[in-house]
């Protein structure tokens, strides 16, 4: 029994759709970019099942996707792509992205001094108190001072005494108070300034103002910045961004089913009018998977190796950086990996969609947060297909025959 177990667990582990057997071949065949540390791992584990699964025991979803991407069929490379895509898809319908405004581009963040900070009210320190020990100090000098002259012959002081009365009779005539007194007054003066309330109003300071007037400067120009890139900008059409986007969902699943020359030539078409989204991404994929770079053309001209293996790559890379959703980067690549090891294992394919006669994207309505944003228009007959709401009729293009091409 432990024999049958332990089979049927390699069976459901067996990745029937990789098209490489070791690391070493599909570096070779379809470029991938192992780095350093990647090579040192496919030392131990040269067979790219085991070099994968070792992956995910050290948690690196997204090196496992790239060498997804480098390996596996191209057939079931682009399904993968494209389930992956609808994953994102219904992450955003149920926490879309905050639309940001080119207004907001270099915008300085507010920045708002604290009352405590404006205006500094509260003296540092006691006044009174620190008047009160300076009069202590005084005294006990004066008393000290009396001590020692005690000792001084007393004609000797009697004449210094006179002179020093002289001296002050001047003082008191000129300052009216004699030079003990004003030095006295002077110090006390000094502890009430610098004692006293001290208000401080930065708000209006020579300092603030010439920073106001440099952001004001720095405002203006980032403004007149912002209008050039406006102007120098295409106006966004929302609606047929949606409708380019519904278009390539609609191409890449006809493809996956039927790959085609007409219906690479669609994916093609449809790619280059949003190469920028992963709707549009999706698309080229699709064509690069095809092989032939002019499908229609008499000459075939081959797909470089690793071009379909870089364009995945970099799709799951923009989905996996996609604002809004439900979930980070990291968890993003888990998912993306878990649904890329199912398409591998050959347990999650287009067969049962086929079966049913139904795309997996045409029912989702996957854009109805995008549609808020414009008015609503009528649906001309292929919107109806891929928003769900047509007839119970034929929901997705007609699938021509399945053609047995992979390169």
């Amino acid at each position: 029994m432990a024999n049958v177990s332990n089979q049927l667990e390699w069976m459901n582990k067996h990745l029937v759709l990789l098209q490489y057997q070791t690391v070493k071949e599909a570096i070779e065949q379809e470029m991938f970019p192992a780095t350093t540390d990647l090579l040192e791992i496919a030392e131990n584990y040269p067979n790219s099942e085991d070099f994968l699964h070792e992956l995910e025991n050290k948690k690196e979803f997204k090196d496992a996707c790239t060498f997804l991407a480098y390996n596996l069929h191209h057939r079931a490379a682009v399904w993968w792509s494209y389930i992956c895509v609808l994953d994102l898809l219904k992450e955003l319908k149920k926490a879309p992205a905050k639309p940001r405004d080119i207004d907001d581009i270099g915008k300085p963040k507010p920045f708002n001094l604290p009352d405590w900070a404006k205006k500094m009210e509260e003296p540092p320190y006691d006044v009174d108190k620190k008047i009160a020990d300076f009069h202590a100090f005084r005294d006990k000098a004066f008393a000290a001072h009396q001590e020692r002259i005690k000792n001084i012959d007393p004609e000797v002081r009697k004449d210094c005494e006179e002179a020093i009365e002289i001296v002050m009779s001047e003082i008191r005539k000129k300052h009216g108070k004699d030079l003990f007194e004003l030095l006295d007054a002077t110090c006390e003066k000094m502890l009430r300034n610098h004692g006293q309330d001290i208000v401080i109003d930065i708000e209006n300071s020579p300092i603030t103002k010439a920073r106001k007037e440099l952001q004001d400067k720095i405002e203006a120009s980032r403004k007149e910045t912002i209008e050039t890139i406006k102007a120098a900008l295409p106006k966004v059409d929302l609606k047929a961004q949606i409708k380019n986007k519904r278009s390539a969902l609609d191409s890449v699943y006809s493809y996956i089913v039927s790959p085609d020359e007409d219906n690479a030539n669609n994916c093609i078409k449809i790619g280059n009018k949003g190469p920028d989204t992963p709707e549009g991404l999706l698309a080229l994929v699709a064509f690069w998977s095809f092989g032939d770079l002019a499908p229609k053309g008499t000459t075939v001209v081959k797909t470089p190796a690793g071009l379909l293996g870089n364009g995945i790559n970099s799709l799951m890379l923009m989905l996996a950086l996609a604002p809004g959703g439900e979930k980070k980067l990291k968890e993003r690549y888990e998912t993306y990996f878990n649904l890329g090891y199912e398409v591998a294992a050959g347990r999650n394919n287009w067969s049962k969609s086929v079966e049913e006669g139904k795309a997996p994207h045409a029912e989702l309505n996957l854009y109805a947060n995008m549609e808020k944003d414009v008015a609503a228009t009528e649906e001309s007959p292929s919107d109806a297909l891929s928003s769900g709401k047509a007839d119970n009729t034929q929901s997705t293009p007609p699938a021509k025959p399945v053609i047995n091409r992979f390169k």
